[in-house]
């Protein structure tokens, strides 16, 4: 089931990831849903223009509207896989993991800008497909870019989701990324798109570049 355009403009997402693996993802209620998107739109309409963190897939795979984009970092926060995901990159017996953005150190991503106009319907898939359980909170932070101090969405882990784990092992890490696969794909198959996407991006993250020599070991793809 790839993640499309589509399948979020329609919500048909929603409900292929709920019949993957009944009773393993709780929605985020509705009103908090909307709630958080209001709060971005609202700090985005005071500065007048909408950029968003792209520290995941976000950076290869938008599927939004871009105008601009322009590299970034995001000090005071790093990647992390750090979300168990039991659908998606993963199932209820082999759990993979979700990547997030954990509290400490720093993030080099790409700051992407939404279409003046188009902030509704644009925020409205963006927040289908980051929103669609709760596991990030979106926040409204300072990017370091080359043009000066930018202003963002950011989507931070949620140390409050019953999926998320402050502290996973390395080596448990290196497991559950090369072993997980669900609907979405493998898990493993994300960290290589991942590093991929810094590479072509020209940015570099140690952690993720272990992580990727050590995967491809254990999955036999090296």
């Amino acid at each position: 089931m790839p993640l499309s355009r589509d399948s979020l403009t329609d919500d048909s997402f929603k409900q292929k990831m709920l019949d993957e693996a009944p009773g393993e993802m709780t929605l985020m209620e509705e009103g908090a849903f909307e709630a958080s998107r209001r709060a971005i739109l609202d700090k985005a309409e005071e500065v007048g223009e909408l950029w968003v963190f792209g520290y995941g897939s976000l950076i290869w795979n938008p599927i939004v509207e871009v105008t601009d984009r322009r590299p970034a970092r995001l000090p005071g926060h790093s990647r992390r896989f750090c979300v168990w995901a039991p659908i998606g990159r993963g199932s209820p017996d082999c759990p993979g993991l979700w990547l997030a953005l954990d509290e400490g150190g720093t993030c080099d991503g790409v700051a992407l800008r939404l279409p003046d106009g188009k902030w509704e319907e644009e925020t409205t898939i963006l927040w289908r497909r980051e929103m669609i359980s709760g596991v990030y909170r979106p926040a409204w932070l300072t990017l370091e870019t080359p043009e000066g101090p930018l202003p963002a969405c950011v989507f931070l882990s949620n140390p409050e989701h019953d999926r998320y784990s402050p502290v996973i092992r390395h080596e448990e890490q290196v497991q559950a990324i090369a072993k997980g696969e669900g609907s979405l794909g493998t898990c493993r198959a994300y960290l290589y798109d991942l590093a991929d996407g810094l590479e072509r991006q020209n940015l570099s993250d140690p952690y993720i570049d272990r992580l990727n020599q050590e995967v491809r070991a254990a999955a036999g793809d090296a």
